[in-house]
């Protein structure tokens, strides 16, 4: 990365520090941190709990977050900021590249965060909303974690894309994948996981990833582990489908990703969580950089609790996927269709969402 980035290699030619050009640091005050200071909005003890959920791979569509980039400079800024971090241009990637070159995992990543964030800060900044818990789906992590106040805007750019270089570099080197198993019992899925998967070894693999729901759960691994197991599913009268992902994440697959990427999670400070964030690994409520930090060392191979961590927004009164797609408010509504859940990705959901909490003098055509 040269000067114009957020990172310059010091002199241990290992470890970096953010530059002034496009930073979101407290660092350096000359930078847009002036124009999109945070600002202290005020509790009503009568307004209703909100809970946030930011989604991960697999949300992401071509043009997604670009009607409010059109409309909001605090948008804008933010892909300014970003393209300048990691010297991408994150305007012609999100709206005008392909579904194709959006959905590499050197890509993706960064992308999700950057437009799930940009939503968030307009939504706090603008609108006085913020929540009183939040949890992301496996990269959705880190937008929670950065939202929080857990770590900074140019911090989490510099992890995800780290993130991404040895995730990618895992995916190249294997045939992987991820299959869907929807309303199939936990019990059978498992099983069949069993029968198949080969303990140890890099060649036959079937691990549950993500228990999403009842309905819904993930299975990580190679794609002719789990074309037999899709198989198994069928025969007894389940359904299965695979992800339009490149890569088994969430599984043993990405061991030596994850054991890489460990070493630059240690060049980055972390914060007290402002917001109690619910982890993805065990479902824990934290605050304390120490279990935030375990939680993103252990996700990238580790399976995902997501329903567990659903739990512990039963209490919230109103529930918010903030970034591209509804995948994460579609799959609770299915299993909590009484509650107040909602996806903004659009001026039209904002609005909605202004309905909602009371706010309508703040809604806008």
């Amino acid at each position: 990365m040269d000067s114009g980035g957020c990172w310059n290699k010091k002199g241990d030619g290992e470890s970096f520090e953010e530059t002034s050009r496009g930073c979101f640091s407290t660092a350096h005050p000359e930078c847009s941190s002036k124009r999109l200071a945070e600002k202290n909005v005020s509790k009503d003890q009568s307004a209703p709990k909100i809970g946030m959920l930011f989604p991960g791979q697999g949300s992401q569509y071509l043009g997604m977050g670009k009607e409010l980039h059109d409309r909001e400079r605090i948008v804008q800024e933010l892909f300014e900021q970003a393209s300048a971090c990691l010297d991408v241009n994150f305007t012609r990637l999100c709206f005008a590249s392909s579904e194709k070159e959006l959905r590499e995992v050197a890509n993706i990543q960064n992308a999700v965060f950057l437009v799930s964030t940009s939503i968030y800060k307009l939504l706090k900044e603008k609108y006085g909303i913020t929540p009183e818990l939040v949890a992301g789906h496996s990269l959705g992590e880190y937008t929670a974690i950065h939202i929080a106040g857990g770590m900074a805007f140019a911090d989490a750019l510099y992890l995800l894309n780290k993130r991404s270089v040895f995730m990618d570099a895992s995916v190249k080197s294997q045939k992987g994948g991820m299959l869907a198993a929807i309303n199939f019992p936990i019990k059978k899925l498992e099983a069949i996981c069993e029968q198949y998967d080969v303990p140890g070894s890099l060649e036959h693999v079937a691990e549950i990833a993500n228990y999403n729901s009842p309905k819904q759960i993930i299975v990580s691994g190679t794609i002719p582990t789990l074309e037999r197991v899709k198989k198994d599913i069928e025969i007894l009268g389940g359904r299965a489908m695979f992800l339009n992902l490149a890569g088994s994440f969430h599984s043993r697959l990405m061991d030596e990703a994850e054991r890489l990427f460990a070493i630059y999670l240690l060049k980055v400070d972390f914060n007290e969580l402002k917001i109690p964030l619910v982890t993805n690994i065990e479902a824990n409520v934290v605050t304390k950089p120490v279990d935030v930090k375990a939680s993103l060392v252990g996700q990238t191979s580790a399976h995902i609790l997501w329903w567990d961590a659903m739990q512990k927004f039963k209490d919230m009164d109103v529930i918010i996927e903030i970034g591209p797609g509804n995948k994460l408010s579609k799959m609770l509504k299915r299993e909590w269709p009484e509650k107040k859940i909602v996806s903004v990705n659009s001026q039209h959901d904002i609005n909605e969402l202004l309905k909602i909490l009371g706010k309508e003098k703040l809604i806008e055509k």
